[in-house]
């Protein structure tokens, strides 16, 4: 019962059901490059009127249909570009190394950054995203989210694509939508959650995006509890030893309580990897390719 009063009030957070049904979308391809191993697509589709997402679709070779995972991004790491290693990007870009090991993945620019930035008399995209969302009764994270659904449906679209096995992968930004998503939407079968794996008074507390900041989230839960929304399915941790700012406990500790509760604490796993702000890969990638390789229990 739980489980389904907080999923209700977070969609009340993120102002979600006032962005209407999450639409079945057709996409444009604007691009389509070969690689060894995989194709990159260049995309485009839109998810409200005006809304247009920009994307990256990597497409293994090989046999389908075969699992896929969202990427979102996160702060000042070349947006969608970074994720597929074609800019710079602090640790594996996690797009590409997922196609490389037979993934689909889908990596998309967040609403007001990347190629859907807005700089108005010099706010970052991200604060003019929340006050021109602000100002019509909705939230940034929300439309995010929103966006991330939308490419979920994409995925589940593609025949390529087995739509019972899709996961979600982020760093830092990118951590914090991979943790909402799954958090509301059980077709997210396993996560993997870099660099904002915290809770909110360890980090946004003491100041952070604007986009980090719906109205309200801290009378109903924190960040751990959303992690423990997503159990029992699988979740992996990553925590760099030098990233102080987003210290892993007492967080850990709280959800890894939660997946005791349910039986299920084989499913949630932590790697303290030694480095600072960064998507280290090592155990988490081989990790979540084998997860969704396998048989996953529904939420």
């Amino acid at each position: 019962m739980w489980r389904n009063k907080l999923r209700s009030c977070l969609r009340k957070i993120f102002c979600l059901d006032k962005f209407g049904e999450v639409p079945t979308l057709d996409l444009i391809v604007q691009k389509s490059e070969s690689y060894e191993g995989y194709r990159c697509d260049k995309i485009a589709y839109q998810t409200l009127p005006n809304n247009w997402v920009s994307a990256y679709l990597l497409v293994p070779r090989g046999l389908s249909p075969r699992p896929a995972v969202m990427c979102p991004h996160g702060h000042g790491m070349n947006e969608k570009e970074g994720v597929i290693g074609k800019a710079k990007f602090p640790g594996v870009p996690y797009a590409r190394e997922l196609a490389l090991q037979g993934i689909v993945a889908l990596a998309p620019d967040n609403a007001f950054m990347g190629e859907r930035h807005i700089n108005h008399h010099g706010n970052s995209g991200c604060m003019v995203g929340w006050a021109r969302l602000n100002h019509m009764g909705q939230d940034l994270t929300g439309l995010r989210i929103f966006d991330l659904m939308a490419g979920i449906n994409l995925l589940s679209q593609f025949p390529e694509v087995d739509s019972a096995r899709i996961g979600c992968v982020g760093l830092s930004g990118g951590c914090w939508l991979t943790q909402v998503l799954a958090a509301i939407d059980p077709r997210i079968q396993a996560v993997i959650l870099s660099g904002f794996f915290t809770t909110f008074v360890q980090t946004i507390w003491h100041g952070h995006c604007v986009c980090h900041h719906p109205h309200g989230i801290g009378l109903v839960c924190d960040l751990p509890d959303l992690s423990s929304l997503i159990a029992p399915r699988p979740q992996f941790i990553e925590s760099g030893v030098n990233d102080e700012p987003y210290p892993h406990e007492p967080a850990f500790s709280m959800v890894y309580n939660a997946y005791d509760l349910l039986d299920s604490s084989g499913n949630l796993h932590l790697h303290r990897y030694p480095g600072g702000h960064m998507f280290h890969g090592e155990k988490s990638i081989p990790w979540l390719v084998k997860t969704l390789s396998n048989s996953i229990s529904e939420d």
